[in-house]
C-alpha cells in the first residue's frame, strides 16, 4: 500500500511538472501574438515579433488589404525617437508588406507599430496596429537576444523543472506531517533537493543564460528590474527561509535545534509551494 501510494505521488508530481512546463511555455511574455485590425475598409493582419536572436535582422511583415501605403514606425530604447520607414510589398505577394528594424546589440529593446494609409484626397484614412486607445498607440516590444548555447539552456531548464518535481514531493510530505503521518527528515531532504536544484538552475546557469542572451549576469533587485530574474530570486528565498527554519534536522543535529516545529515547517512548505505557483504564473521574459 505504501509503495503504491509512493508510485501515485511520483506520477502526480511528474504530470504536474509537465503541466507547469507547458503552461510557462504557453504564457511566456516573448511569444508571438496574432493581431488583426480592421477600419473603414483597411485591414492589417500581423504576427508580432517579440524578440530577435543572433545576427539576423528583424523582419517585420503584415498582410494588408485596402491600403495604398504601409509604414513601420519604430524606436530603439524606451526614450528613443520614433522613426518611420515605408514597407515594401514582398515579391510575388503584393498584399504582404515588410520592412526591417536595424540590428542592435543583445539586451537592447525596440518598440514598433504599423501604420496603414488608405483612401484618397480629403478622405485619407490612417489605421495603426496595435490599435490606438484614446489616441495613443501601445507599441509592440521587440527584444534583441544573443544565442544561448544548448549546454547552458538544457541544464537550466532541467534543473528548474526537476526542482518543481521535488517541490511537489515536498508538498506531499508536508501535508503528511500536518495530518500526523510521515517524517520530518524525509520532507526536509526533499526540500533541500528542491533548493539545490533551484540554486543550480537560477544562478550558475541562470547567470550564463543572461550573459549569452542579454550581455549581463543578473538583473534582479537591487541590480535591476527584470521580471524573470526577480521571480527567480523571490522563489529561491522562499525555499531558503523554509529550509533555514529546520536547520537542526537538515544538518542531523536533532529537531530541538530547529527554529520552528514540524507543523510550522509544514505550513512554510505549503506557503512556499503556493508562492512558487503564483510566481510561475507570471509570464517570464525569455
Amino acid at each position: 500500500m505504501k509503495k503504491q501510494m509512493s508510485f501515485w505521488r511520483i506520477t502526480a508530481a511528474v504530470i504536474f511538472t509537465i503541466f507547469i512546463l507547458v503552461f510557462t511555455r504557453k504564457t511566456t511574455a516573448v511569444r508571438s501574438v496574432h493581431q488583426v485590425v480592421e477600419y473603414q475598409g483597411i485591414k492589417i493582419d500581423h504576427h508580432t515579433v517579440p524578440k530577435q536572436m543572433g545576427d539576423e535582422i528583424p523582419l517585420i511583415s503584415a498582410e494588408v488589404e485596402g491600403a495604398s501605403e504601409m509604414r513601420l514606425v519604430y524606436k530603439i530604447g524606451k526614450d528613443g525617437v520614433y522613426r518611420s520607414i515605408t514597407m515594401s510589398p514582398r515579391p510575388g505577394k503584393e498584399n504582404v508588406f515588410e520592412a526591417s528594424i536595424p540590428l542592435h546589440t543583445k539586451g537592447k529593446k525596440a518598440w514598433y507599430y504599423l501604420e496603414a494609409i488608405g483612401g484618397s484626397g480629403s478622405e485619407e484614412v490612417s489605421v495603426a496596429l496595435p490599435q490606438a486607445n484614446s489616441g495613443q498607440v501601445d507599441p509592440i516590444r521587440l527584444k534583441f537576444e544573443g544565442e544561448v548555447p544548448a549546454y547552458v539552456i538544457v541544464p537550466h531548464i532541467l534543473s528548474i523543472f526537476a526542482a518543481i518535481f521535488f517541490a511537489t514531493l515536498t508538498l506531499f510530505t508536508a501535508v503528511d506531517l500536518k495530518t500526523g503521518r510521515g517524517t520530518l527528515v524525509k520532507s526536509v531532504k526533499y526540500c533541500a533537493i528542491t533548493l539545490l536544484l533551484l540554486f543550480i538552475g537560477f544562478f550558475p546557469f541562470g547567470w550564463a543564460m543572461n550573459y549569452f542572451a542579454f550581455g549581463v549576469l543578473w538583473e534582479a533587485f537591487p541590480f535591476g528590474r527584470d521580471v524573470t530574474d526577480n521571480k527567480s530570486q523571490i522563489m529561491f528565498l522562499f525555499w531558503l527561509v523554509t529550509l533555514i527554519m529546520v536547520k537542526g534536522t537538515l544538518w542531523g543535529k536533532g529537531e530541538d535545534k530547529n527554529l520552528i516545529t514540524g507543523r510550522g515547517y509544514s505550513t512554510l512548505v505549503i506557503v512556499s509551494f503556493v508562492a512558487t505557483m503564483i510566481i510561475l504564473a507570471v509570464p517570464h521574459s525569455l
